[in-house]
């Protein structure tokens, strides 16, 4: 009778070993994620696709529908005597062509009816003359050209200065837009 009941607590000590060992094999399962979690997820997402939704409109618009603010402006401008810009003198001839007409433009883009004063001023040896003076009132949006008559009459660099200046009626004075143009022409002895 031993003989048999060593078998069965042989037989019971391997049953609680596997017993054992399947404890230690078996994982703990996963805990069930819960509906709350998952809204929540749902929730969050669903809130940051909105937002980006109505950050893309609000570009959108901006770029296509809001119009852009410009920058009120004067500009001037020469051209040759043809209206073009390919013939204006570099180097004259005194007494051949030393007298020559160029065309000054001003463009008005100030949103108001402004007084403009174009001074022509010729520089030889670096003390600048005022030959000219040319004004006229522009509406906004209006280009006024005119014809200048340049007279070079000594030899060596001179300088064509155009300065535009506006009628400022808060101050009842002129003042210098800060645009201004020059013309650098070397005249030579014939």
């Amino acid at each position: 009778m031993k003989n048999r009941n060593s078998g069965d607590e042989g037989r019971m000590k391997r049953n609680q070993r596997m017993n054992l060992m399947e404890k230690k094999i078996r994982r703990t399962p996963e805990p069930a994620k819960s509906d709350s979690h998952s809204s929540e997820e749902k929730t969050i997402i669903l809130t940051i696709l909105v937002a980006l939704a109505i950050m893309v409109a609000l570009l959108v618009y901006m770029v296509f529908f809001t119009p852009t603010q410009k920058e009120p402006f004067a500009s001037i401008y020469y051209l040759d005597s043809e209206k073009q810009l390919e013939n204006i003198p570099k180097t004259v001839v005194l007494g051949e062509n030393s007298t020559f007409t160029l065309w000054v433009g001003v463009e008005n883009r100030n949103d108001t009816t402004t007084e403009y004063s174009v001074q022509v001023k010729l520089d030889e040896s670096n003390s600048a003359e005022l030959t000219e003076c040319f004004n006229r009132t522009l509406v906004n949006g209006e280009t006024w050209e005119f014809p200048v008559t340049i007279n070079i009459d000594q030899p060596g660099s001179h300088t064509v200065i155009f300065e535009l200046w506006f009628f400022n009626e808060t101050k009842n004075s002129w003042d210098n837009t800060g645009s201004w143009l020059n013309l650098t022409i070397e005249a030579i002895q014939a």
